[in-house]
């Protein structure tokens, strides 16, 4: 399988950023990006993105700046929507797509409804994984008040027990070694020998002024025209069955498939979720 790993050095606003993508399969191969959450990178799609492959896709998984092998940003309020948006469209305008299928988790489902708005590309298909147009306030007070705190660790393994603490709660069936492959490219090695994870602390102050970006995106979803497959974790506290209810009565019709032992988010490696988005793409 061709893997490569690639960087675009861009510019944003006062600030120049390095930005690091993976590049699954063919380039002549219809292309499906696949944005992470917000505490994420492209090494999220790891396991899917094979099988993704073997469908015949072109899988474009990207670290968004301050996340995983990207550059963390000298000025912390570049980490807000509109800086995401222009990275995304230079790195779609600097591979040639136009047309696309979009897989977003989280914070990458609502970059894809303003993708779509903005109408510069042509989105054929939208997964949106654990996320709608709106998010309830007491689910993004949480998540600020867990990513305002930096994490340290002695060694990747035990950054790893966190995780199998905290996410191990909500992602669904995870193997031993998806944990430690997850782990290994989650953690970001410090000068004084210990471990912290592999995103700026610093996204958290623009996500606390502007947890979903500065856009009412009801608007954005009322507009979209591509097929769309919700992915709801039975446990979320972000994509609430009330949010749901408001999403089937205007916007685009979609498929919901739910995960009952998943809350925020299904984590897209257990074998029935990645069963689940192949055969919608099919």
């Amino acid at each position: 399988m061709n893997i490569k790993t690639a960087t675009l050095t861009l510019k944003l606003p006062g600030q120049s950023c390095q930005v690091v993508y993976t590049d699954w399969g063919n380039k002549e191969s219809f292309p499906i990006v696949c944005v992470h959450g917000l505490t994420g990178n492209g090494h999220d799609f790891d396991m899917i993105a094979p099988h993704l492959v073997a469908e015949g896709y072109r899988v474009i998984a990207i670290d968004l700046p301050g996340r995983g092998r990207s550059d963390f940003l000298r000025d912390p309020q570049g980490y807000n929507y509109q800086a995401y948006l222009l990275v995304i469209s230079h790195l779609l305008d600097s591979l040639n797509i136009t047309e696309l299928d979009w897989l977003g988790v989280s914070l990458g489902g609502l970059l894809g409804m303003r993708i779509i708005a903005e109408q510069k590309f042509a989105v054929r298909r939208l997964i949106l994984n654990d996320i709608g147009p709106e998010v309830p306030k007491a689910a993004l007070d949480y998540i600020y008040q867990v990513i305002r705190v930096p994490y340290y660790f002695d060694s990747v393994e035990a950054l790893e027990q966190r995780m199998r603490e905290t996410r191990g709660l909500t992602w669904g069936p995870v193997t031993d070694e998806q944990w430690a492959h997850m782990a290994k490219h989650n953690a970001r090695y410090l000068e004084n020998g210990r471990y912290t994870y592999a995103y700026d602390a610093n996204i958290a102050p623009v996500f606390e002024r502007e947890p979903i970006g500065e856009m009412d995106l009801w608007p954005c979803w009322e507009t979209i025209h591509s097929a769309v497959l919700v992915l709801q974790g039975a446990k979320s506290a972000l994509l609430t069955d009330a949010i749901l209810q408001q999403m089937r009565t205007c916007g685009p019709s979609f498929q919901l498939s739910v995960f009952d032992d998943c809350g925020h988010v299904p984590s897209l490696m257990a074998p029935a979720q990645v069963r689940c988005v192949v055969d919608w793409l099919k």
